[in-house]
């Protein structure tokens, strides 16, 4: 666990693309452990590698010019997909304000169990980056925004290595009604190795995502 700390803090200073970071990883783990094998101990070994800033440093030196390239296409795209993402959730926003707060104690669809259990669905496709199953459970209107790039560019705001996630709190739940329409709209923390995460999801009548928050 120590040597994967240390890994992961150099790793995270590396200015480069998501799949190069992996490979590093998985390259500075392999030669941790023969190390270790060899009969070394971890303290021993992270103290003759050096600091991370140094490590990391050293990497993006020896980076491919095709690297770089990729690693500054993908924060352009990051940039244009958290612009969009942060303009859609303001609407989004904006527009759950207006309405009034609507009484949904007594509606068995909306109970405590089955809006967790969407919540932690929600949640459980987006840790697996499976956007095509996320577009399935979404309301049609918010379909186009939950692919890689946009969503991909907003978890990478909040941490570029989340790491595991570990719990996931109490998730409130409350009603709007707009135009005679209901909206569920839920708030939960949910705990990573390297990040906390508040998620306001909301719901249509149907139960069908229709709107997503992540700081």
């Amino acid at each position: 666990m120590e040597a994967e700390k240390y890994v992961n803090s150099i790793v995270k200073k590396i200015k480069c693309t998501n799949a190069r970071k992996k490979e590093i990883k998985t390259q500075l783990l392999s030669d941790i452990a023969m190390r270790q094998e060899s009969g070394e101990s971890v303290e021993e070994i992270m103290e003759s590698m050096g600091a991370a800033e140094e490590i990391a440093e050293a990497f993006e030196q020896n980076l491919s010019k095709a690297d770089k390239k990729a690693y500054k296409r993908r924060r352009i795209l990051m940039t244009i997909g958290s612009i969009v993402l942060v303009l859609f959730l303001l609407c989004r926003y904006v527009w759950w304000l207006i309405p009034k707060a609507a009484d949904i104690g007594g509606d068995t669809r909306f109970s405590q169990e089955k809006v967790t259990i969407e919540v932690e669905k929600v949640i459980e496709l987006l840790d697996e980056n499976d956007y095509e199953s996320l577009q399935e459970i979404a309301a049609e209107e918010i379909r186009a925004m939950l692919n890689q790039e946009t969503i991909g560019g907003v978890k990478d705001v909040i941490s570029t290595d989340w790491g595991e996630r570990q719990s996931i709190g109490n998730v409130y739940i409350g009603g709007v009604k707009q135009k005679g329409k209901l909206l569920i709209v839920t708030q939960v923390d949910a705990v990573y190795e390297n990040a906390s995460v508040v998620y306001t999801i909301s719901f249509d009548e149907n139960m069908k995502l229709a709107g997503l928050y992540m700081r």
